[in-house]
Protein backbone atom coordinates (compact mmCIF):
# COMPACT_ATOMS: atom_id res chain seq x y z
CA UNK A 1 0.00 0.00 0.00
CA UNK A 2 2.75 2.48 0.71
CA UNK A 3 4.15 2.20 -2.58
CA UNK A 4 0.83 3.16 -4.30
CA UNK A 5 0.94 7.14 -3.85
CA UNK A 6 4.59 6.62 -5.24
CA UNK A 7 3.31 5.09 -8.45
CA UNK A 8 0.58 7.79 -8.56
CA UNK A 9 3.38 10.61 -8.60
CA UNK A 10 5.21 8.88 -11.35
CA UNK A 11 2.61 8.47 -13.56
CA UNK A 12 2.69 10.75 -16.86
CA UNK A 13 -0.75 13.31 -16.94
CA UNK A 14 -2.09 13.08 -20.45
CA UNK A 15 -1.53 16.92 -22.08
CA UNK A 16 -3.71 19.28 -22.32
CA UNK A 17 -5.57 20.41 -25.61
CA UNK A 18 -3.68 23.81 -26.70
CA UNK A 19 -6.72 26.50 -26.81
CA UNK A 20 -5.17 27.94 -30.05
CA UNK A 21 -4.84 25.75 -33.35
CA UNK A 22 -6.26 22.46 -34.93
CA UNK A 23 -5.66 19.67 -32.74
CA UNK A 24 -5.65 16.49 -34.31
CA UNK A 25 -5.34 12.86 -32.37
CA UNK A 26 -4.93 9.25 -34.03
CA UNK A 27 -5.28 6.48 -31.83
CA UNK A 28 -3.34 3.26 -32.83
CA UNK A 29 -4.38 1.19 -35.10
CA UNK A 30 -2.42 -2.32 -36.70
CA UNK A 31 -2.85 -1.06 -40.71
CA UNK A 32 0.03 0.55 -41.75
CA UNK A 33 -1.50 3.81 -42.67
CA UNK A 34 -1.46 4.37 -38.86
CA UNK A 35 2.56 4.53 -39.13
CA UNK A 36 2.55 6.05 -41.99
CA UNK A 37 0.19 8.78 -40.54
CA UNK A 38 2.51 8.92 -37.38
CA UNK A 39 5.62 9.79 -39.65
CA UNK A 40 4.22 12.62 -40.92
CA UNK A 41 2.72 13.97 -37.48
CA UNK A 42 6.59 13.60 -36.08
CA UNK A 43 7.37 16.34 -38.54
CA UNK A 44 5.52 19.15 -36.94
CA UNK A 45 7.35 20.55 -33.87
CA UNK A 46 4.16 20.15 -31.79
CA UNK A 47 4.26 16.30 -32.26
CA UNK A 48 3.17 14.48 -28.74
CA UNK A 49 3.45 10.55 -28.40
CA UNK A 50 1.81 8.96 -24.87
CA UNK A 51 0.63 5.69 -23.94
CA UNK A 52 1.78 1.95 -25.04
CA UNK A 53 0.49 -0.78 -27.12
CA UNK A 54 -3.17 -0.62 -28.08
CA UNK A 55 -3.28 2.47 -26.25
CA UNK A 56 -0.69 4.23 -28.11
CA UNK A 57 -1.83 7.48 -29.59
CA UNK A 58 -0.08 10.83 -30.94
CA UNK A 59 -1.16 14.42 -31.01
CA UNK A 60 -0.33 17.33 -32.90
CA UNK A 61 -1.75 21.06 -32.99
CA UNK A 62 -1.07 23.33 -36.91
CA UNK A 63 -1.98 26.68 -37.04
CA UNK A 64 -4.48 28.00 -39.89
CA UNK A 65 -1.41 29.46 -41.37
CA UNK A 66 -0.19 25.86 -42.14
CA UNK A 67 -2.88 24.01 -43.97
CA UNK A 68 -0.30 22.42 -46.24
CA UNK A 69 0.81 20.29 -43.48
CA UNK A 70 -2.55 19.64 -41.81
CA UNK A 71 -3.61 18.09 -45.33
CA UNK A 72 -0.64 15.97 -45.63
CA UNK A 73 -1.90 14.38 -42.30
CA UNK A 74 -5.36 14.31 -43.24
CA UNK A 75 -4.83 12.21 -46.54
CA UNK A 76 -2.30 10.10 -44.74
CA UNK A 77 -5.26 9.66 -42.22
CA UNK A 78 -7.63 8.82 -44.58
CA UNK A 79 -8.13 5.00 -43.76
CA UNK A 80 -7.84 5.62 -39.87
CA UNK A 81 -11.13 5.03 -37.83
CA UNK A 82 -9.99 6.35 -34.38
CA UNK A 83 -9.42 9.85 -34.77
CA UNK A 84 -10.52 13.28 -33.05
CA UNK A 85 -10.44 16.69 -33.91
CA UNK A 86 -10.34 20.11 -31.71
CA UNK A 87 -10.59 23.43 -33.01
CA UNK A 88 -9.48 26.32 -31.01
CA UNK A 89 -9.23 23.95 -27.96
CA UNK A 90 -12.95 22.24 -28.24
CA UNK A 91 -13.40 19.31 -30.05
CA UNK A 92 -15.90 19.21 -32.95
CA UNK A 93 -16.32 16.37 -35.56
CA UNK A 94 -13.36 14.88 -37.51
CA UNK A 95 -15.40 15.63 -41.27
CA UNK A 96 -16.67 19.28 -40.10
CA UNK A 97 -12.74 20.02 -39.24
CA UNK A 98 -11.89 18.55 -42.42
CA UNK A 99 -14.00 20.23 -44.63
CA UNK A 100 -13.90 23.28 -43.12
CA UNK A 101 -9.80 23.64 -43.35
CA UNK A 102 -10.34 22.42 -46.76
CA UNK A 103 -12.68 25.06 -47.90
CA UNK A 104 -10.41 27.83 -46.68
CA UNK A 105 -7.31 26.18 -48.18
CA UNK A 106 -9.01 25.84 -51.76
CA UNK A 107 -10.16 30.09 -51.24
CA UNK A 108 -6.72 30.56 -50.86
CA UNK A 109 -5.18 29.25 -53.36
CA UNK A 110 -7.80 29.77 -56.11
CA UNK A 111 -10.16 33.00 -54.36
CA UNK A 112 -13.16 33.79 -56.38
CA UNK A 113 -16.43 35.99 -55.39
CA UNK A 114 -18.48 33.15 -55.66
CA UNK A 115 -16.34 31.14 -53.52
CA UNK A 116 -18.10 31.35 -50.06
CA UNK A 117 -21.69 31.61 -52.13
CA UNK A 118 -21.81 28.79 -53.96
CA UNK A 119 -21.24 24.69 -54.23
CA UNK A 120 -21.63 23.69 -57.38
CA UNK A 121 -25.03 22.94 -57.14
CA UNK A 122 -26.77 25.26 -54.91
CA UNK A 123 -26.52 29.35 -53.97
CA UNK A 124 -26.33 30.28 -50.10
CA UNK A 125 -26.19 34.20 -49.69
CA UNK A 126 -25.14 33.90 -46.14
CA UNK A 127 -21.21 34.18 -46.54
CA UNK A 128 -21.09 30.61 -46.21
CA UNK A 129 -21.81 28.23 -48.05
CA UNK A 130 -21.94 25.35 -45.19
CA UNK A 131 -24.60 27.66 -43.22
CA UNK A 132 -26.81 24.51 -44.13
CA UNK A 133 -29.61 27.22 -45.43
CA UNK A 134 -29.61 27.09 -49.47
CA UNK A 135 -31.21 29.41 -51.73
CA UNK A 136 -33.04 26.12 -53.52
CA UNK A 137 -36.31 24.20 -54.09
CA UNK A 138 -34.67 21.19 -53.15
CA UNK A 139 -32.88 20.82 -50.30
CA UNK A 140 -32.25 22.72 -46.97
CA UNK A 141 -35.56 24.62 -47.75
CA UNK A 142 -37.06 24.67 -44.19
CA UNK A 143 -35.27 28.76 -43.52
CA UNK A 144 -37.82 29.36 -46.63
CA UNK A 145 -40.94 28.45 -44.80
CA UNK A 146 -40.38 30.91 -42.12
CA UNK A 147 -43.31 32.95 -42.16
CA UNK A 148 -46.79 33.27 -43.81
CA UNK A 149 -48.62 33.86 -46.63
CA UNK A 150 -50.81 37.52 -46.83
CA UNK A 151 -54.04 37.52 -48.68
CA UNK A 152 -52.61 38.88 -51.67
CA UNK A 153 -50.41 36.05 -52.45
CA UNK A 154 -46.91 37.69 -51.00
CA UNK A 155 -44.77 35.55 -48.95
CA UNK A 156 -43.81 37.59 -45.73
CA UNK A 157 -40.89 36.71 -44.07
CA UNK A 158 -40.41 35.97 -40.38
CA UNK A 159 -36.82 37.19 -40.90
CA UNK A 160 -35.88 36.71 -36.81
CA UNK A 161 -36.81 33.36 -36.72
CA UNK A 162 -34.85 32.96 -39.97
CA UNK A 163 -31.68 34.87 -38.87
CA UNK A 164 -31.68 32.17 -35.47
CA UNK A 165 -32.27 29.20 -37.80
CA UNK A 166 -29.15 30.38 -40.40
CA UNK A 167 -26.56 30.61 -37.37
CA UNK A 168 -27.94 27.79 -35.68
CA UNK A 169 -27.61 25.75 -38.69
CA UNK A 170 -23.84 26.53 -39.71
CA UNK A 171 -21.54 23.98 -39.44
CA UNK A 172 -19.90 23.73 -35.74
CA UNK A 173 -16.42 25.69 -36.66
CA UNK A 174 -16.80 27.15 -39.70
CA UNK A 175 -17.01 30.75 -37.55
CA UNK A 176 -13.22 30.26 -36.56
CA UNK A 177 -12.87 30.15 -40.75
CA UNK A 178 -10.92 33.53 -41.45
CA UNK A 179 -12.97 34.02 -44.24
CA UNK A 180 -16.05 33.99 -41.88
CA UNK A 181 -17.29 37.41 -42.01
CA UNK A 182 -19.80 37.82 -38.52
CA UNK A 183 -20.63 41.29 -39.79
CA UNK A 184 -21.39 40.60 -43.40
CA UNK A 185 -24.10 37.56 -41.78
CA UNK A 186 -25.55 40.59 -39.43
CA UNK A 187 -25.83 43.03 -42.38
CA UNK A 188 -27.47 40.78 -44.75
CA UNK A 189 -29.83 39.47 -42.24
CA UNK A 190 -30.83 43.20 -42.17
CA UNK A 191 -31.36 43.42 -45.99
CA UNK A 192 -33.01 40.11 -46.52
CA UNK A 193 -36.30 41.11 -47.82
CA UNK A 194 -39.59 40.87 -45.43
CA UNK A 195 -41.78 40.55 -48.24
CA UNK A 196 -41.52 38.70 -51.60
CA UNK A 197 -44.46 38.97 -54.24
CA UNK A 198 -43.52 36.12 -56.97
CA UNK A 199 -45.79 38.25 -59.54
CA UNK A 200 -43.75 41.47 -59.17
CA UNK A 201 -40.57 39.60 -58.79
CA UNK A 202 -40.03 36.82 -61.48
CA UNK A 203 -36.86 35.86 -59.77
CA UNK A 204 -39.20 34.25 -57.18
CA UNK A 205 -42.07 31.51 -57.92
CA UNK A 206 -44.80 29.73 -55.24
CA UNK A 207 -43.49 26.25 -54.32
CA UNK A 208 -46.78 24.37 -53.85
CA UNK A 209 -47.52 20.76 -52.58
CA UNK A 210 -49.26 18.15 -54.19
CA UNK A 211 -52.77 19.45 -53.65
CA UNK A 212 -51.54 22.99 -55.12
CA UNK A 213 -51.49 24.51 -51.86
CA UNK A 214 -48.97 27.17 -51.66
CA UNK A 215 -45.93 25.93 -48.88
CA UNK A 216 -43.34 28.87 -49.29
CA UNK A 217 -41.62 31.08 -52.24
CA UNK A 218 -38.41 30.17 -53.40
CA UNK A 219 -35.74 31.11 -56.26
CA UNK A 220 -37.57 30.44 -59.76
CA UNK A 221 -34.03 28.42 -60.87
CA UNK A 222 -30.24 28.32 -60.39
CA UNK A 223 -29.59 30.98 -62.03
CA UNK A 224 -32.07 33.28 -60.54
CA UNK A 225 -31.02 32.47 -56.79
CA UNK A 226 -27.20 33.80 -58.50
CA UNK A 227 -29.04 36.93 -59.06
CA UNK A 228 -30.80 37.38 -56.07
CA UNK A 229 -27.11 36.35 -54.11
CA UNK A 230 -25.38 38.92 -56.07
CA UNK A 231 -28.02 41.70 -55.26
CA UNK A 232 -28.00 40.92 -51.55
CA UNK A 233 -23.89 41.09 -52.06
CA UNK A 234 -24.16 44.90 -53.31
CA UNK A 235 -26.77 45.68 -50.73
CA UNK A 236 -24.11 44.59 -48.02
CA UNK A 237 -21.18 46.00 -49.44
CA UNK A 238 -23.05 49.71 -50.55
CA UNK A 239 -23.70 49.68 -46.15
CA UNK A 240 -20.20 49.00 -45.53
CA UNK A 241 -18.55 51.58 -47.99
CA UNK A 242 -18.19 49.72 -51.31
CA UNK A 243 -14.42 50.65 -51.72
CA UNK A 244 -13.76 49.24 -48.53
CA UNK A 245 -14.36 45.16 -48.68
CA UNK A 246 -14.67 42.55 -51.47
CA UNK A 247 -17.27 42.87 -54.24
CA UNK A 248 -19.05 40.43 -53.04
CA UNK A 249 -19.68 42.86 -49.59
CA UNK A 250 -17.15 40.62 -47.29
CA UNK A 251 -14.33 41.89 -45.81
CA UNK A 252 -10.99 41.42 -47.25
CA UNK A 253 -8.04 39.53 -46.06
CA UNK A 254 -5.00 40.58 -45.50
CA UNK A 255 -2.61 39.45 -48.38
CA UNK A 256 -0.54 37.41 -46.18
CA UNK A 257 -2.98 34.99 -46.10
CA UNK A 258 -2.74 34.40 -50.29
CA UNK A 259 1.31 34.99 -50.57
CA UNK A 260 2.28 31.48 -50.02
CA UNK A 261 -0.20 30.07 -52.90
CA UNK A 262 0.64 32.74 -55.41
CA UNK A 263 2.79 31.23 -58.39
CA UNK A 264 6.73 32.59 -58.07
CA UNK A 265 7.46 34.95 -60.55
CA UNK A 266 9.00 33.37 -63.56
CA UNK A 267 12.78 34.36 -64.61
CA UNK A 268 13.33 36.08 -67.01
CA UNK A 269 14.97 34.32 -69.42
CA UNK A 270 18.73 35.00 -70.88
CA UNK A 271 17.37 36.24 -73.92
CA UNK A 272 15.41 38.69 -72.26
CA UNK A 273 17.76 39.80 -70.21
CA UNK A 274 20.18 40.39 -72.84
CA UNK A 275 18.13 41.61 -75.72
CA UNK A 276 15.00 42.92 -73.72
Amino acid sequence: MADEPQAASTATAEPAVPAQGITVELSYATVAAFEHAVAVARKHPSFQEFGEGKNRRVRVTYQMTELEALQELKEAAWELHHKRAWLEGNEIAWHEMAEMTFCFREYLQRPRRDHCFFDGNFWSGWGCKYAVANFSDRINTEWLTLGHLDSDGAWVFDKARVAAYVKEKLFRGYQHCPAFDVEYLELLLEVFPERIDPVEDNRWRHVRNRRGEILYVGPKDVDAAKKIVYELQEKVRQRRGADSVQPNGKRKLAADWFRRYQPAARKRSLWVKIFG
